[in-house]
């Protein structure tokens, strides 16, 4: 079927806003986002049209099956903020059911070795480079735009193996020139929990295994995210290493914050 060029904007067809966002992280400049943990579509949609230029839906610690997933994507069209899916794992046949929903970016935790940062690369990519099935119907906008998205699929989609395993860093400079990342995302407390000093921040050891990631990844070109928020004050120091995709808050840290704000400020104003 030809294109029709209809229904193009909000990442249709040619996959414009996920090349965009690829644009400026190639720039060095960087990218802002923010968590979906809650399976609402209205949340998708609120944080969608607030600006970020991504959102990371996290199907590994989220409720999210295939079909609230659909719906929440539905929340971002007409917008220029790219849906990127943390998938439950390293999985080819997960990666290629949310990618033919029309999801522009994948993030795939625990990614340990080289052959298993490939095999990612492989899962998001079509033949001959990949292995990718083919069957992109709501990325294609049911097919309407198929010629256009095959096209600029390989290319356009985004992958972001993460590293939380201690063991990665003794291939980590293999493992960063795999062809088909776009950037590593850093998990500090699964890698954490592989040196033995779980969630001990602060410790030598893992303070220093982050800190190798993120001066290899830099040298090597590639973008970082730490897999965390991180504060405003925080993030300019953060860019000048090399960590130009930043995550600043999460749906479900905006509810319960700031519904404990609100309910605080109410007592106080009456105390």
């Amino acid at each position: 079927m030809q294109s029709t060029g209809a229904a193009t904007s909000g990442g249709w067809g040619a996959l414009g806003r996920v090349k965009a966002m690829k644009g400026k992280l190639r720039d060095g400049k960087p990218v802002f986002g923010a968590w979906l943990s809650l399976n609402d579509p209205a949340a998708a949609e609120i944080l969608a049209r607030t600006g970020f230029d991504f959102l990371l839906i996290d199907m590994e610690h989220g409720p999210w099956d295939l079909v609230t997933l659909q719906h929440t994507l539905m929340g971002f069209n007409g917008t220029d903020t790219v849906p990127v899916v943390r998938v439950p794992w390293n999985d080819h046949v997960r990666i290629k059911q949310v990618l033919d929903m029309g999801v522009e970016g994948i993030m795939a935790p625990m990614v340990r070795t080289v052959e298993e940062c490939r095999d990612l690369v492989r899962a998001c990519r079509y033949p001959p480079v990949g292995a990718r099935g083919f069957g992109p119907r709501r990325a294609s906008n049911y097919y309407r735009n198929i010629e256009d998205y095959v096209a600029a699929a390989n290319e356009a989609l985004f992958v972001m193996p993460q590293i939380e395993d201690i063991a990665t860093l003794d291939v980590l400079d293999e493992f960063l020139a795999v062809p088909g990342i776009d950037a590593v995302a850093i998990g500090p407390n699964d890698l954490s929990g592989t040196t033995g000093l779980f969630r001990q921040h602060q410790h030598p050891t893992n303070k220093g295994a982050l800190d190798t990631i993120i001066a290899k990844a830099k040298k090597a070109g590639v973008p970082v995210s730490l897999g965390i928020n991180t504060k405003p004050a925080d993030q300019r120091a953060l860019i000048e290493r090399g960590v130009l995709i930043l995550t600043t808050t999460s749906d479900l840290e905006l509810l319960a914050a700031g519904s404990r704000q609100s309910l605080e400020a109410n007592r106080q104003a009456i105390a």
